[in-house]
């Protein structure tokens, strides 16, 4: 049966002051540019592309739109659908979907710790749930045959400023160039911090999705 990951809704972000260099690993800003592109008027592949994306996620990717409304200042999530080459046994293609969505408005940093405090306690008490529930036997395949799996607990990763991975198909990090947050979703771990570096790699001052000022 095809499975879709779906696209949670957004929150919103606030820029703080930024080392005056750019990282090693992230394109230069050319001097005499504004910095940020107005959320309406961004596109996902000025971060990524689906012929980057298909390596990095196991497959074939292609974009979706997505015409959910946002709140004002944030750009839409991008999300791709990744066709894996595998199938079910009724012969159904498997694919899969991953997001990423930006806050790079002015509480961005006010509203990415809030999230991680969140994200960490919301997991931690899933994870408790569930094995509370293991214990007592409640946690046993039903008459369907369906399985029930232990919650992933979150983790701190190495990507941009902080990250933090949650719930077994988040990630959260404060970018280390651009004053945003980013928050990516997908099945898989390690594809999911793979997406999540090439963000982190991409962004930057001049193509966040922010309302435009001068660079510094």
């Amino acid at each position: 049966m095809r499975g879709f990951l779906i696209v949670v809704a957004l929150v919103g972000c606030k820029p703080e002051a930024k080392d005056q260099g750019a990282p090693r690993d992230k394109p230069v800003e050319p001097g005499g540019k504004l910095a940020g592109v107005w959320p309406d008027k961004f596109t996902c592949d000025s971060i990524t592309t689906t012929e980057a994306l298909g390596p990095i996620l196991g497959g074939t990717a292609r974009q979706i739109d997505n015409p959910a409304p946002v709140p004002r200042g944030v750009a839409h999530p991008c999300v791709y659908e990744v066709s894996t080459g595998n199938i079910t046994d009724a012969g159904v293609p498997i694919n899969t979907v991953y997001t990423y969505d930006f806050d790079c408005r002015d509480n961005y940093k006010k509203t990415a710790d809030a999230l991680f405090e969140e994200y960490k306690k919301r997991n931690a008490d899933l994870v408790s749930e569930f094995d509370r529930q293991a214990d007592a036997g409640l946690m046993k395949p039903n008459d369907a045959g369906m399985e029930y799996h232990r919650p992933g607990e979150s983790s701190d990763v190495q990507v941009g400023a902080k990250a933090l991975d949650h719930h077994g198909q988040g990630l959260l990090f404060i970018d280390d160039d651009a004053p945003c947050y980013v928050r990516v979703i997908g099945p898989d771990t390690t594809a999911r911090l793979e997406l999540a570096k090439l963000v982190a790699k991409n962004l930057t001052l001049q193509n966040a999705p922010m309302t435009p000022r001068a660079l510094k």
